[in-house]
């Protein structure tokens, strides 16, 4: 115990002296100051030498504390203390606080050795009180075992009192939904912001927050997320915050009224009979603010109504229930509006006066349908324009004679169109319709407006196509005639055939070819040929009967003709001599028109003509014959058709 409270007075000596010992202390067992330390006799003993000039602990102690402390006063909540450094070495200062004089004293903080100042409050978890006094104290920390110096005697400070509120507020309705709000500054030192509140006057009790502003001003409101409400009064005040967050009491409040929402927007006007919609028109609102028009609609003019849309814009003065002209309306239907301004806080003004409009009906029936019968596949329609200014068009529409299998045929998308020619979707005027010959068919039309909104189909009227002419009769074809074949039939009964279509063929059943068209005359039997035939050619034939607006009849029975054979060739060569003669002869053919015969004399290459004759019978002079002679003899008819050779007889000359 003597070593340790020796040391503990060494390490109080070399801090107090900075290192050198000025004094012998003396260290004696048993002894020991108040303060705990040894006492004055007991240290010179131990340090077993004599001091000059004796020193306690006691006195160590004192000349280590800090010198000169002093604290600010009136701080916001806040004090700064200084002091001087003693002159012995610091390892820390202590600074303890209390509410009185006497203590207790609590800790505050250690300060490094180097800071001369400490700001007790500056901290914001560490605020002290406003006008509030403190009492503060500080001790040298020797070492960091904790060594300390006695406490320096206590300073006095008191904080400054909370700031005082502005002494007056004003507050104007500058706007819809906005209330601005102004006050002189505070007097206070520090302040640093102001919280403006506020309430409503019919509730005087229950304030709260607006803003917290730095100027002395502030605007509550002016937007569309802004809570005020239109021609209310409220109360506003103004609590003072300095830098330290001490706030003052509230001002006085103040009154204010808040202007009232727009005015309704005034002479609305529609227009009736418009095509499933409805335009809508009103004057513009004279406030500058109002930045759109609310449109409400309703069936009942007693309601209720809804909102159905919105303009936006104070000089955007139309709008068209319906979604546009045309529009999604009911035809025929009746409907109420009311207009509401809006301004740019969405303040609503109340209903405009409430208007009505009736939409248009529908299309009117089209009146006066006419068709034409007996045209060559087509059907002219025709129909009275419409009086309803917005049809668009018509629909035209086809039927069988008696079915209901009813098919748009056209769609004509002006209003003025009145005729229509069906041909079933022919488009090429130089060929005839695709409508069935000889057919009835039934017809109605539909007009549409601009909405697409249709009419009541109007009366259903018939018409027939045009019938096609019969099949020529009487086809007859000659049998007979060289390279030719001869048509003849009966004329058609119908007046306006105006000719026929003759066709051939190597076939009876297919294969057929235009030969020719004939004309129809009046009155006369209708002729065709076919010519430069093979003889005994076969040929096949068929006709059609064409009228005037290119109908044509169904085929007529195919019939065969055939050009006229050669005459059958001589028969039954014999050589008969007769004197100095020979006589050859044969059978004539069958055919009775031969009127020639000719004799032909064989060569090495083909044949030579020797004779004609209209007889059956050649003579040849023996004396003339040089040779003997092969001959053959060829029958012609009186078309100058030649027969095929006959056989062949041979004539020698006379032996000599």
């Amino acid at each position: 115990m003597q070593v340790r409270i020796a040391g503990w007075l060494r390490r109080l000596a070399l801090a107090l002296t900075g290192g050198c010992m000025i004094a012998t202390v003396l260290l004696a067992t048993g002894c020991q100051s108040p303060a705990g330390l040894p006492s004055e006799s007991a240290a010179a003993s131990a340090s077993g030498q004599e001091s000059a000039v004796p020193i306690t602990p006691t006195k160590l102690l004192a000349r280590g504390k800090p010198e000169g402390v002093s604290v600010t006063a009136n701080g916001l909540r806040s004090a700064v203390l200084s002091w001087s450094e003693p002159s012995g070495r610091v390892y820390r200062y202590r600074i303890e606080r209390s509410e009185s004089a006497e203590g207790p004293y609590a800790w505050v903080a250690d300060v490094a050795p180097d800071k001369l100042t400490y700001n007790d409050g500056q901290a914001a978890a560490a605020r002290l009180k406003d006008s509030a006094t403190y009492y503060y104290r500080l001790s040298t920390v020797f070492d960091k075992f904790g060594l300390m110096s006695e406490p320096t005697p206590p300073v006095k400070t008191t904080t400054a009192p909370p700031p005082v509120p502005p002494a007056s507020v004003k507050a104007v309705a500058t706007s819809s939904r906005a209330v601005t709000v102004s006050w002189p500054l505070s007097v206070s030192e520090g302040v640093t912001s102001y919280r403006v509140e506020r309430a409503l006057a019919a509730q005087p009790a229950t304030f709260e927050k607006v803003e917290i502003a730095r100027e002395p001003t502030a605007v509550d409101g002016g937007t569309p997320a802004s809570v005020l409400k239109d021609s209310t009064k409220y109360l506003y005040r103004v609590v003072a915050i300095n830098r330290v967050d001490a706030e003052s009491g509230p001002s006085a409040s103040v009154e204010v009224l808040t202007l009232p929402p727009p005015e309704p927007p005034r002479k609305p006007v529609t227009v009736s009979n418009e095509v499933r919609c409805v335009p809508l028109s009103w004057e513009a609102s004279p406030e500058k603010d109002v930045i759109r028009y609310d449109i409400y609609q309703a069936s009942a003019a007693e309601g209720p109504f809804k909102k159905i849309g919105e303009v936006q814009g104070r000089t955007t003065l139309q709008y068209t229930d319906g979604g546009g002209n045309p529009g999604n309306l009911e035809d025929e239907g009746t409907y109420f509006y009311r207009v509401r301004a809006v301004n740019n806080v969405t303040a609503e003004s109340a209903d405009s006066e409430t208007v009505r409009a009736v939409t248009r009906p529908v299309p009117p029936e089209v009146q006066q349908v006419v068709t034409v019968s007996a045209r060559p596949r087509e059907v002219p329609i025709t129909w009275t324009v419409s009086a309803d200014t917005s049809v668009l068009g018509y629909e035209v529409w086809r039927a069988t004679a008696d079915g209901d299998d009813w098919v748009q045929v056209v769609r004509l998308n002006k209003r003025d169109a009145n005729a229509y020619l069906d041909r079933n979707g022919e488009k090429d005027g130089t060929k005839l319709g695709l409508l069935k010959d000889g057919s009835e068919y039934q017809y109605k039309v539909i007009a549409f407006n601009t909405a697409n909104v249709r009419s009541s189909a109007s009366a259903v009227v018939r018409a027939k196509t045009k019938v096609i002419p019969v099949p020529p009769a009487g086809l007859s074809a000659t049998t007979n005639q060289a390279g030719v074949v001869k048509l003849t039939w009966q004329p058609n009964p119908e007046k306006d055939v105006s000719g026929y279509l003759v066709e051939n063929s190597k076939k009876s059943a297919d294969g057929f070819r235009k030969l020719a068209v004939v004309h129809a005359g009046s009155g006369l039997v209708p002729v065709a040929e076919e010519t430069g035939l093979e003889p005994a050619a076969v040929k096949y034939y068929r006709i059609k009967a064409l009228d005037k607006e290119g109908l044509e009849s169904d085929w007529g029975p195919v019939v065969e003709g055939r050009a006229k054979p050669l005459p059958d060739a001589p028969a039954g060569l014999q050589a008969q001599p007769d004197g100095n003669i020979i006589r050859i002869t044969w059978q004539p053919p069958p055919q009775r028109d031969v009127t020639q015969y000719k004799v032909w004399s064989k060569k090495f290459l083909g044949w030579d003509l020797v004779a004609t004759t209209d007889q059956p019978e050649y003579r040849v002079g023996l004396t003339e014959l040089a040779k003997a002679m092969t001959l053959a003899v060829t029958a012609v008819d009186r078309d100058k058709q030649e027969s095929a050779k006959s056989e062949t007889i041979k004539v020698e000359p006379a032996a000599k």
